[in-house]
């Protein structure tokens, strides 16, 4: 049995990464507590070719567990008549669990009392009956039973959000490192999401995001594909997008799911949603003023389905505050429809026209500048200033002569277009530096032959 090459880690369980290693049950012993240490010493369990014992030795620490019982005390044989009675009545449901057929049967049986388990079990332990579990599932045949398998323990790990949610995560996190299939795997992997959007697990969010960049070619080539691995891109950008700071990485995703559907016009019914949400989160997002999103086909599609809020981004793209406040002015309900503030769109508004004065470079009177962002005389350098502190311009104030002297703007649209046009500058810069190589070839040459 193997371990595929690409695992997950939560906080301090960790899953070998290159193959999955044969590893018996700690000496096949009957104590479930020497199973427990054995496991997270070792960090992999894989159930050997006697798949009877550690179920047995799983459900005798479960049933113990349930019944209040104490699992190292009452397998003591000095302990009297109580626990040899425990202990008899544990060993009597080990053996209906092992007698059960290998199938979703058995899977239920084991876990029966989750919760419980769950409630009065160390973690550690709690992690090793389940992965015990998941490892028994991985021989389940024929194919759909062991994918069920997979599902119910998942849904058993995922019963509560509140508590022990670290060790839940872990747990789930583990059977997407067991599970073989890579169609369970990355459904498995759309539960962790959830799970962890759910139990609002900030901190296991970096591990996910990281694992997405790594992992989505191979789930593109899944089985009966449909792109539902777009649904990881939108899922992420929406965790990402709650969390303080992520806004931008929130926005990375967003694009990744529209640019799903570049190729599939026939889904772009379903991106309107996410294409509406991206246009708000650049609008509200004051850190970027630069964008591409005019070329992708989700937002194209919103001219017929959603064409205000289309006509919104084209003016933040393309035009400039008079156009915005003439747009607010009858369509003040989109902004509100957003979600976005009116004090800080017109700001980006604002900041965006100024960038957009000389994109090439050049003097811009201070008058210019006031009648494009329609603001008062005296505000006039505090806004140029703003600009230059957010990256979007690098410029001079000349007080004197009253102009602004840009040197470098950043351009609002970058999409296909612009990216030809640099091109083109890129090929004449370098026909230039081989037509200067070549006249000072020439130049050097000829020198040569004066002095002989």
């Amino acid at each position: 049995m193997l371990l595929q090459k690409k695992s997950l880690t939560c906080c301090d369980t960790h899953v070998t990464q290159d193959r999955r290693r044969k590893l018996s049950l700690s000496r096949r012993t009957a104590k479930i507590n020497a199973i427990m240490s054995a496991h997270f010493r070792q960090t992999c369990v894989v159930v050997g070719q006697d798949d009877k014992e550690p179920i047995a030795n799983a459900a005798r620490f479960v049933h113990t567990i349930v019944h209040g019982g104490d699992y190292q005390k009452d397998w003591k044989s000095d302990e009297g008549e109580e626990s040899n009675k425990a202990a008899k009545e544990a060993e009597k449901h080990a053996e209906e669990c092992t007698k059960l057929p290998m199938d979703c049967q058995l899977i239920a049986k084991l876990l029966e009392n989750n919760d419980k388990l769950f409630s009065d079990a160390k973690a550690q332990d709690v992690e090793t009956v389940f992965v015990i579990a998941a490892t028994v599932a991985e021989r389940f045949e024929p194919e759909t039973e062991r994918k069920k398998a997979f599902d119910m323990i998942a849904e058993k790990a995922m019963e509560s959000a509140t508590s022990k949610v670290e060790s839940r995560s872990r747990i789930l996190m583990q059977l997407y490192n067991l599970a073989s299939d890579l169609e369970t795997k990355f459904k498995l992997f759309c539960r962790i999401v959830e799970y962890v959007k759910k139990a609002n697990m900030e901190n296991v969010v970096e591990t996910l995001v990281k694992h997405v960049e790594d992992s989505m070619e191979e789930w593109k080539q899944m089985n009966n594909n449909n792109g539902s691995e777009r649904n990881v891109y939108l899922e992420i950008a929406n965790m990402l997008s709650g969390m303080g700071g992520k806004e931008e990485k929130a926005m990375e995703f967003m694009l990744k799911y529209l640019a799903t559907f570049e190729s599939n016009e026939s889904a772009l019914g379903e991106s309107s949603e996410a294409a509406k949400n991206a246009i708000a989160s650049f609008i509200r997002l004051q850190t970027s003023f630069s964008c591409d999103l005019l070329d992708y086909k989700a937002i194209q599609a919103l001219k017929s389905s959603n064409g205000k809020v289309f006509e919104l981004l084209e003016i933040f793209l393309t035009k400039d505050v008079s156009d915005y406040l003439a747009f607010v002015k009858s369509n003040g309900a989109i902004l509100k429809d957003l979600d976005l503030n009116e004090d800080e769109t017109l700001t980006k508004m604002r900041l965006m026209s100024l960038g957009g004065i000389r994109n090439g470079g050049g003097e811009v009177s201070y008058k210019e500048i006031c009648d494009k962002l329609q603001i008062d005389s005296n505000e006039c350098e505090e806004w140029v200033v703003r600009a230059i502190s957010s990256g979007l311009v690098d410029a001079k104030l000349d007080q004197v002569r009253e102009v602004c002297i840009i040197t470098r703007a950043t351009q609002r649209v970058f999409g296909k277009e612009q990216w030809s046009e640099l091109k083109n500058s890129l090929s004449n810069w370098s026909e230039n530096l081989q037509s200067m190589k070549t006249l000072l070839s020439t130049s050097e040459d000829i020198s040569t032959i004066s002095a002989l």
